[in-house]
């Protein structure tokens, strides 16, 4: 399959369940999994950083559209997308770029997995103070990074898993 059919339908597939499904699933108001970040470790490792970018600001737009958040998922988003090919350059061997998709078969997978936990981490922190806006209830927004990011990771690993 054309490689740009392919993450146009994993866009799709991603977006419908994060907006449908996933916003839907906060636990306490502590877990708010950010499944969607998945389509933006899956991008070729080889796209261009401006396409990277786009990509990254039209996700976090239509996220934060559907979610009213008024821009921090599209700033969470530009900043991951900004800082992943940084560190799959530092992280991934030259010729494990070369793949047409990030996931557990193509790169090591301890290397995949410390890869999108840090992109999580940054993610998340990113998104959960912008949204707190205060430091206030720190502790209450270090829970909920926490927590989310767990979430997200393991989301995003059983979805690699039983997809592709």
């Amino acid at each position: 399959m054309n490689i740009w059919i392919k993450n146009i339908l994993r866009f799709l597939i991603v977006m419908c369940l994060q907006i449908l499904l996933i916003n839907n699933l906060q636990l306490w108001g502590l877990c708010s999994p950010c499944f969607y970040l998945l389509f933006l470790f899956a991008l070729p490792p080889t796209l261009p950083r401006w396409a990277e970018l786009i990509i990254g600001a039209l996700t976090g737009l239509i996220i934060d559209i559907f979610t009213n958040t008024l821009g921090v998922n599209m700033a969470a988003c530009i900043l991951v997308s900004y800082l992943r090919p940084i560190f799959i350059k530092t992280m991934i061997q030259d010729n494990d770029r070369l793949t047409d998709t990030l996931n557990l078969k193509t790169v090591t997978p301890s290397v995949y997995i410390r890869l999108i936990t840090i992109l999580i981490a940054i993610h998340h922190f990113v998104l959960f103070n912008l949204e707190a806006f205060s430091l206030s209830n720190w502790w209450l927004t270090l829970i909920h990074i926490v927590l989310s990011s767990v979430a997200t990771l393991l989301l995003i690993l059983l979805a690699d898993i039983l997809v592709d």
